[in-house]
């Protein structure tokens, strides 16, 4: 005899950031908490990222390519799972702007949401050359290695390196895919400062998990607004 079924999958919905779709999703169960659980333990960002795609792809109840998730919408689907899971408020620890004392404050998640800039994805660098970009997805900011940068230098070069989709000339479109790294890499560092400028500029507006919090210093009584920003901030 079938063990009972111990609890019925509530239904939510969402909207995927970058695609503007709706899809349905349920909480996580123990047994994906536990994974998450142990790929924190291992501190192991890329392991982390990972893993917690895989709990998306199980909670996300229609077929999604997860690959194709940008980073931002990785970290929106799974704060929204999460809030769902384990409750929908959160304590983030700021410090304050006057005194630096770290202040507990509650959030709730369901007020966090992403804003997508009007932005301009082909900028040209010359008269002939021009570059297509894109927000990348998880999947190509892992395998472009922004996720394993050991200093922050590296991991900007890297994040531009996975915007570029293409560079095109008058008479042909390089497509980035089919160059390697080094490639990419020597054609980023063969940029004059205003080229490169228009390109990180473009990077700098890639949208991200924010949210204002307001506070009273608990020690020295300063009212603070302070824009806290990523993931892992909310989850305290």
């Amino acid at each position: 005899m079938a063990l009972p079924k111990l609890n019925d999958s509530p239904n939510f919905e969402l909207t995927i950031p970058s695609m503007k779709k709706k899809v349905n999703f349920r909480p996580f169960l123990v047994k994906e908490e536990k994974v998450m659980l142990m790929a924190m333990e291992s501190e192991d960002e890329k392991h982390i990222l990972k893993t917690i795609v895989d709990t998306i792809d199980a909670c996300v109840k229609e077929d999604i390519e997860t690959k194709k998730l940008t980073t931002f919408d990785v970290e929106y689907i799974f704060l929204k799972i999460r809030a769902k899971s384990v409750g929908e408020t959160s304590n983030v620890k700021v410090n304050c702007t006057s005194c630096e004392t770290e202040n507990e404050v509650k959030v709730n998640i369901e007020d966090i949401e992403i804003d997508i800039p009007e932005v301009e994805h082909i900028v040209k660098l010359t008269n002939d050359i021009s570059v297509e970009l894109s927000w990348p997805s998880f999947d190509v900011v892992l395998k472009n290695e922004v996720v394993d940068a050991k200093n922050n230098v590296d991991q900007v070069f890297n994040l531009i390196r996975s915007c570029v989709t293409a560079i095109v000339t008058e008479d042909q479109r390089y497509a980035a895919s089919d160059h390697s790294a080094k490639e990419l890499d020597d054609f980023i560092e063969s940029m004059n400062q205003d080229q490169f400028a228009k390109i990180r500029d473009y990077v700098e507006l890639m949208p991200k998990l924010e949210h204002n919090v307001n506070f009273v210093c608990v020690n020295c009584q300063t009212h603070n607004e302070i824009k806290v920003e990523g993931m892992q901030n909310f989850f305290s």
